[in-house]
């Protein structure tokens, strides 16, 4: 199959990999025709510590993906959790001269982003948010109205240029490029996925609770407020257990995919649970199963506070009236939701893939390790990087993106 008629993303997390590739049909929806998961390997946290490591296991898993689905894959979108990034919105004010014209946005617009980064970050996301017209008036699209002055907001994200610099040298290193903007936020992309609009007008946090990170953002009325990377996971979960009773962190992880739930008063009735601790003998233990649910629900404790600090430290919790949408494999343990509904008192649901802008194989809709990679593929909300014409007009450059887009796809 040419390659010019699709669109492909690969999801890096710690714990594993998820490529999808998909294709736009007559009414603009995607269809998926592609995909494959496997280990990673090569990243700690959320970020690349092994290049050479992760290049492998990517190059190896577009081999198989390519033979399996006859597919020629080199174009793709990618995501990145930075535990150091920074968001920021930033505002654009000028004079109009009777009604709202072309250049009026597209000067608005660059007015509100431009800004100085330090020399270590760089600008990831520049997201265009409503518009206000003499100062009072909130619109999403501004051309031909009376004013006097327009006002902008736009969202910007920034994030290391060292955990940059290193998706994209793996990618090279894989034989592989990164679509223009293909570099997405981790719960930007996952929000895209499993966020309705509705939810986002009334104030919703989605929390993506992966292997060695938790990422969320927070969404109300006018777009995108605040995202966040928290250096904690159900990898900590996992060796909570481990250290708890003695044992590996591949019996504890078993331990906690198999007998683990997240709110312990949920549990109906205490078992024993057969288990080894390998460093001492090859002998089987047993532990209670309550105990091993108040170890897991401490751990997760810890993970909710800290998500709890950082929505205090910049005044997010009031906002967040839709409640929080949950994903990722360590929102996947038994009464999660409960744990999650219970700490912030809000109301609370797993993340579910909508069908109305993709559809195709519903084993891959319905599996939550490929959440983040439909997100990429769904992703379109950023301006151009460049500070130079930004405005989505068929003028623009993205304006030309977009034709390009449709033309390809």
């Amino acid at each position: 199959m040419a390659g010019d008629n699709y669109i492909a993303s690969i999801d890096i997390g710690t714990d594993k990999i998820a490529l999808l590739a998909a294709e736009k049909d007559y009414d603009n929806r995607l269809r998926i025709i592609g995909y494959n998961i496997c280990a990673s390997d090569g990243v700690k946290k959320g970020a690349i510590f092994s290049i050479d490591h992760l290049s492998r296991v990517i190059t190896k898993l577009i081999e198989e993906t390519s033979k399996s689905f006859d597919l020629t894959l080199g174009l793709f979108r990618v995501n990145i959790s930075d535990t150091h990034l920074t968001c920021s919105d930033r505002k654009g004010h000028v004079s109009v001269n009777e009604v709202v014209t072309r250049n009026d946005v597209d000067a608005v617009l660059a007015s509100a982003i431009s800004m100085s980064t330090p020399s270590n970050k760089e600008p990831l996301h520049k997201i265009k948010k409503k518009f206000t017209i003499n100062e009072s008036v909130v619109v999403d699209n501004p051309l031909e109205m009376k004013a006097e002055f327009l006002e902008s907001k736009v969202h910007i994200v920034t994030v290391s240029s060292a955990n940059v610099r290193n998706i994209e040298n793996c990618l090279k290193q894989s034989d592989l490029h990164l679509e223009p903007n293909g570099m997405v936020l981790t719960s930007i992309a996952k929000s895209h996925a499993i966020l309705t609009q509705e939810e986002k007008d009334n104030g919703v946090c989605i929390v993506d609770i992966g292997a060695g990170v938790t990422c969320f953002s927070v969404f109300n009325e006018e777009g995108i407020v605040q995202s966040g990377v928290i250096s904690m996971g159900g990898d900590e979960v996992t060796r909570d257990i481990a250290y708890a009773f003695d044992t590996s962190l591949e019996e504890a992880k078993r331990l906690k995919e198999k007998y683990g739930v997240a709110k312990s008063s949920t549990l109906k009735e205490d078992k024993l649970i057969d288990f080894t601790q390998p460093e001492k003998n090859k002998e089987e233990h047993q532990l209670s199963s309550l105990q091993l649910s108040e170890v897991i629900e401490e751990a997760y404790r810890e993970i909710l506070l800290a998500l709890k600090n950082d929505l205090k430290h910049h005044n997010l919790d009031t906002i967040i009236k839709s409640g929080f949408v949950l994903c990722g494999g360590g929102a996947q343990v038994i009464s999660c939701e409960e744990l999650v509904r219970d700490f912030f008192t809000r109301r609370v649901k797993m993340g579910a893939i909508p069908r109305s802008r993709i559809y195709g194989l519903d084993n891959i809709l319905t599996d939550f390790r490929y959440t983040g990679s439909i997100g990429l593929l769904l992703h379109e909300d950023d301006l151009k990087k460049d500070d130079d014409v930004i405005f989505n007009g068929d003028d623009s450059v993205i304006g030309k993106l977009k034709k390009w887009t449709v033309k390809n796809f």
